[in-house]
């Protein structure tokens, strides 16, 4: 009899199409059955979004089943995380089976499964399993030990966290400061290879691939309009893994309802994403700038190319 494992994330409206594409992903690089479980603060993502991904998991054959969650004050908005980032804490009080938290702006590729022989072999004093963050040259350490898109939760009761967040001060990444207090000086540790951030793809060797690319920040790869998608699986930027996941998602579903319901749900990505007057929205800024230029974009991306080393990471096609 297989094993199925369990995949908890959480999502509002503004990522429902990512993690249709990450479903397919998960799906395709799988060599062991799985379930997913989509947690949603309520009122956060509407009914027909929730159908169409009940939809899509049944024709991928991937059991789902959906956990409205409470909202709670703690749960704030930082720059471009919403209070659903906070929904991983109320997953994992909810499910103490061992489970993996995934972030839906991210993909998976074959190996990524390989994740639960850590996690069902650690315990509940070591509390979570953990990719280690990769340094870049050049730049200051990161003050966190892990970034907290991907959790290995294994089997236990999981540790108190609602009244130190609120003791907290102000900190950017609110809740991925607070995983680190809580859990870094006994989790268990992993390769980076399970959450691969994706300013760190260009210095990783192209032979040895990821299992799991993390889009972290604003600007978000289904912001980009597919004109030049296409460069940027040609050029094999940072995206190109995120759009070649795409292209096989809508492969698998090239016809009937369920097919322009996800097309559906790809042109209502294009628009989402907040923007805003900080530096780490430049990115976004830029994206959004090229996706309404239409086939101007070109030339533009062109003469931008000239100045890559002063563009955001993970813009396509400059880096």
């Amino acid at each position: 009899m297989t094993t199925t494992h369990r995949v908890v994330c959480a999502i509002d409206s503004q990522m429902a199409y990512a993690l249709a594409v990450l479903l397919g992903s998960l799906k395709r690089g799988s060599s062991k059955g799985f379930r997913v479980t989509v947690g949603y603060l309520e009122d956060s993502l509407p009914q027909q979004d929730r159908d169409t991904l009940s939809a899509l998991s049944a024709a991928l054959e991937i059991p789902l089943d959906f956990m409205p969650l409470p909202h709670n004050p703690l749960f704030i908005t930082q720059g471009h995380i919403s209070p659903t980032t906070f929904a991983k804490f109320l997953l994992s009080d909810a499910i103490t089976d061992p489970h993996l938290w995934i972030d839906a702006d991210t993909v998976a590729l074959p190996g990524w499964d390989s994740i639960f022989e850590v996690i069902e072999a650690s315990s509940e004093k070591q509390g979570l399993v953990v990719a280690k963050r990769g340094e870049s040259p050049g730049t200051a350490r990161e003050s966190m030990a892990f970034n907290a898109g991907v959790l290995g939760w294994p089997q236990g009761a999981r540790r108190t966290w609602e009244e130190p967040l609120r003791l907290m001060d102000s900190v950017d990444t609110q809740e991925q400061a607070l995983f680190n207090n809580l859990y870094s000086e006994t989790a268990s540790w992993v390769s980076e290879k399970y959450n691969t951030l994706t300013y760190r793809i260009g210095q990783l060797d192209p032979t040895d691939l990821p299992y799991i690319i993390h889009y972290a920040g604003a600007h978000k790869p289904w912001h980009l309009g597919r004109r030049l998608a296409k460069g940027c699986v040609d050029y094999g930027c940072p995206w190109s893994e995120w759009f070649a996941a795409e292209g096989s998602l809508i492969q698998d579903i090239t016809a009937g309802p369920l097919a322009e319901k996800i097309s559906s749900l790809q042109r209502a990505a294009l628009a989402t994403g907040r923007l805003r007057w900080q530096r780490d929205h430049s990115g976004l800024w830029l994206v959004k700038v090229l996706t309404t230029l239409g086939p101007g974009a070109r030339i533009v991306t062109w003469c931008l190319g000239l100045l890559k080393q002063w563009i955001p990471r993970g813009t396509h096609p400059l880096h």
